[in-house]
């Protein structure tokens, strides 16, 4: 057993892996090799971890030349993770700093739990070298992974290894999920609202006398973008450009989505203007967003939501239109 560096050899390895876990949360977007090796360079879902890939280091344990283990390490630029609060980590996690954005092991074979913390000791090890204050784990998540970044609980055999390392874990991410042909969708609710919801640029959003007091915006799970779109995604002088190409493809991934079955799409931003809380905004950018999904030919819709009692409300939006499917973790070693 030994930790190697990642060359495109170990891609078919990789890529069984990497859908052996995606499996295991949404069945529905396994990434495919192609997706795998350019995960590994950039990330589609959230695009301001990619300066991160572009300098992380990629490791996987070997024996007998088959992948037992893999993980990724890089610079997350952005501070305290999605769904942090005062209290759930030190203050380096405010900063830029070193995280291992992913990190696999094959469930349930002998010596993959062992070679999970081997790798996770040998990333420890070099972030302690460089003189960093600690790491964080599972932060920002796979490229060639849409959904499920962090540990997911759909992973129990990850826990173990990362806890004997000195991993812990901030209270979790609570993964929202439903059908856009749920009951819920039949009871249309009061059609005298006070305010105007409107689909604008793939978006969809609430408007209270002209202004905007809520939006909700989401991203459809394992459509192929073609390489055209790739190269020049992030670039803000080719945003028109993209948008474009994407339009003019929309029916033909709609045709596939329906074909394929079981299709999901991320809920990305969900939001309401403090002002206007309490009138049924939420709600109704909700029921308007599962219809303008199905109509798009998305059976399936998911979002994170961090855990707290002081979110109680969003909790009880969300649970009206769908049920809790999982719950994941970002973990933090200090040294």
């Amino acid at each position: 057993m030994e930790v190697v560096e990642y060359s495109p050899e170990w891609l078919p390895g990789l890529g069984a892996l990497a859908r052996a876990h995606a499996r295991l949360v949404v069945p529905g977007t396994l990434p495919d090799d192609v997706a795998v090796a350019r995960g590994l360079d950039h990330h589609l879902a959230w695009p301001f971890y990619s300066p991160g890939m572009d300098s992380s280091q990629v490791r996987l344990v070997i024996e007998d030349g088959e992948v037992l283990a893999a993980a990724q390490l890089g610079i997350s630029d952005h501070g305290w993770g999605y769904g942090a609060a005062d209290g759930d980590g030190p203050d380096w996690i405010r900063d830029t700093h070193a995280a291992i954005f992913w990190l696999f092991a094959w469930p349930g074979v002998p010596g993959a739990d062992r070679a999970a913390a081997m790798l996770a000791a040998t990333m420890v090890r070099w972030a302690r070298a460089e003189g960093l204050p600690g790491l964080e784990a599972f932060r920002g998540g796979p490229g060639f992974l849409q959904f499920g970044a962090q540990c997911s609980s759909r992973w129990p055999h990850l826990w173990a290894p990362m806890r004997s390392i000195g991993f812990r874990q901030p209270r979790p991410l609570i993964i929202y999920g439903g059908r856009t042909d749920a009951p819920c969708m039949t009871d249309t609710g009061d059609e005298r609202l006070p305010f105007d919801i409107v689909t604008r640029r793939g978006r969809i959003e609430a408007w209270f006398d002209g202004t905007p007091c809520g939006v909700c915006d989401t991203e459809l799970l394992g459509d192929r973008l073609n390489d055209d779109l790739i190269a020049h995604y992030g670039d803000p002088r080719s945003a028109g450009h993209a948008q474009q190409e994407s339009d003019r493809h929309e029916g033909k991934r709609r045709a596939r989505r329906r074909a394929a079955g079981n299709t999901w799409a991320h809920v990305r931003r969900l939001w309401v203007d403090r002002d206007a809380r309490g009138i049924g905004v939420g709600t109704a950018l909700m029921r308007a967003m599962v219809a303008n999904l199905a109509s798009r030919g998305v059976d399936r819709w998911a979002l994170h939501l961090p855990d707290g009692a002081d979110i109680g409300p969003a909790h009880g939006l969300y649970s009206r239109f769908g049920r809790v499917i999982d719950r994941q973790y970002v973990m933090r070693l200090s040294f």
